[in-house]
């Protein structure tokens, strides 16, 4: 487990694949995500069994709620560069009751010094719409800087949208990223 202060993150297990395809499901929770077509059970229970198997490169994890041990969410870490030290990481948090709470931030944090601290990575960076201002300014207290923009990288709603490329530095992480 990798443990925050109102979170912790954990393997994620075979009961979470309905509540995984119910967020991924629903048009508010998707507005955020890459996914455009519905997906039904079955696709989440395959990509879910793909994410068991054994991977030096990519590793998803639940986020927790602490306080009512409820699975909210998950963190991922893509793409995972062990000779340049770099890593791409994603995030959501599934159960809308828990938006806007600092729960995402929590997460983050603790999958931050995780990545940091433990897994030995100079660089921390992912990719955010740029409509999504509660993620961006989560990101922000992070201690992530905005590194590039995507112009109109993205068709949702019926219009095109920038995607913000943000990253963090160890360096930048033990001057700034650490604290809360």
């Amino acid at each position: 487990m990798i443990e925050g202060k109102r979170t912790f993150l954990r393997a994620l297990e075979r009961d979470d694949v309905e509540r995984m395809q119910r967020w991924i499901n629903d048009p508010e929770v998707k507005r955020h995500l890459v996914f455009t077509f519905p997906l039904s059970y079955d696709q989440e229970l395959s990509w879910y069994k793909s994410k068991q198997l054994p991977s030096e490169t990519e590793v998803v994890l639940g986020i927790v709620d602490r306080e009512t041990n409820r699975h909210i969410g998950n963190f991922g870490f893509h793409g995972i560069d062990w000779v340049n030290s770099v890593v791409e990481v994603g995030i959501i948090i599934g159960e809308k009751d828990f938006w806007s709470k600092g729960l995402g931030t929590d997460a983050m944090r603790a999958a931050l010094a995780y990545a940091f601290n433990t897994l030995n990575i100079n660089r921390v960076f992912l990719k955010v719409y740029g409509f999504n201002k509660r993620a961006i300014r989560s990101y922000e207290k992070c201690g992530f800087n905005r590194e590039a923009l995507l112009r109109e990288d993205v068709f949702k709603d019926g219009e095109y949208h920038d995607t913000i490329i943000m990253g963090l530095l160890r360096s930048e992480y033990n001057m700034k990223g650490a604290e809360e």
